[in-house]
């Protein structure tokens, strides 16, 4: 049984120097934000990818990755791994920090598997977008820019994940309502803490109990009470199956779903 999936996104920080109301991933709601060490990422990858065959879109994120004093060596032990990426790594970043001249250079040594993500919130909150831009333009490095400010916003904005309270009753309508989320559609999973979950949401949730954690619908990847077999076996179910749990509690991430105004800070921007 060949392991060969659609994106997977590798979470290297949950500090960031944005605190955004309605983010994704909750990282200002986390007590204790930590970095993920090198030597946590050799260990992880080298698991993912002992599970995995093939991954074609491949994602070093956070919070802000730049937070990371190890994002450069974290990224260099990624691109080993390029055999096994069918298409790209993709480096997100909201555009407060300025792109370090060591990674610019292995981004552009890399350039023909690179996708850098800049989420610019506007001029107030990404003051280093434009920079950005232009360091990537001069050097070639593929890169997308995605607008959440101002008219036109990407994706007609950001969605209010907050309410964890049983949405679907059956799941009948579990699935159809997590049939036309883009992240469950389109297999967007994540790894947080060294397990590889269904999304963001999903991993928060089990964190705080509001769901159980059952095998299945996450991967413990450096559990080594579990047999890399089973391991791809769990990651499979998870692949194939229509909706997990999670997605009772959840709107999804739809097209009709309501949107809000994206990067809503809840206070003061954190000092980097």
């Amino acid at each position: 049984m060949r392991t060969d999936i659609n994106r997977t996104a590798l979470n290297i920080s949950t500090f960031c120097n944005l605190r955004c109301k309605h983010c994704l991933a909750f990282i200002p709601y986390y007590k204790d934000p930590r970095n993920m060490e090198y030597r946590e990422a050799v260990l992880q990858l080298k698991m993912y990818f002992t599970v995995v065959d093939s991954v074609e879109h491949f994602t070093v994120t956070g919070g802000e990755p730049l937070l990371n004093k190890d994002v450069y060596k974290i990224l260099t032990e990624v691109y080993k791994y390029s055999g096994q990426i069918r298409k790209s790594v993709d480096f997100v970043t909201n555009g407060t920090l300025e792109i370090p001249l060591e990674l610019l250079e292995l981004f552009e040594k890399n350039k023909n598997k690179t996708k850098v993500v800049i989420s610019n919130y506007g001029e107030n909150l990404s003051k280093k977008a434009d920079i950005i831009q232009h360091e990537l333009e001069k050097r070639e490095i593929p890169f997308r820019v995605l607008k959440f400010y101002g008219d036109n916003l990407y994706y007609d904005g950001w969605i209010d994940f907050s309410d964890h309270s049983l949405k679907w009753d059956t799941k009948e309508k579990r699935d159809e309502n997590a049939q036309k989320c883009i992240h469950r559609v389109g297999k967007y999973f994540v790894i947080n803490d060294g397990e590889i979950h269904c999304c963001s949401r999903s991993y928060w949730r089990m964190k705080q109990g509001i769901i159980p954690k059952v095998r299945g619908e996450y991967v413990p990847l450096m559990d080594p009470s579990i047999t890399i077999e089973e391991k791809r076996e769990d990651l499979m179910q998870m692949f194939n199956q229509k909706s997990s749990t999670s997605c009772a509690y959840c709107v999804g991430l739809c097209n009709e779903t309501k949107r809000v105004l994206p990067a809503q800070q809840l206070n003061n921007i954190r000092n980097s």
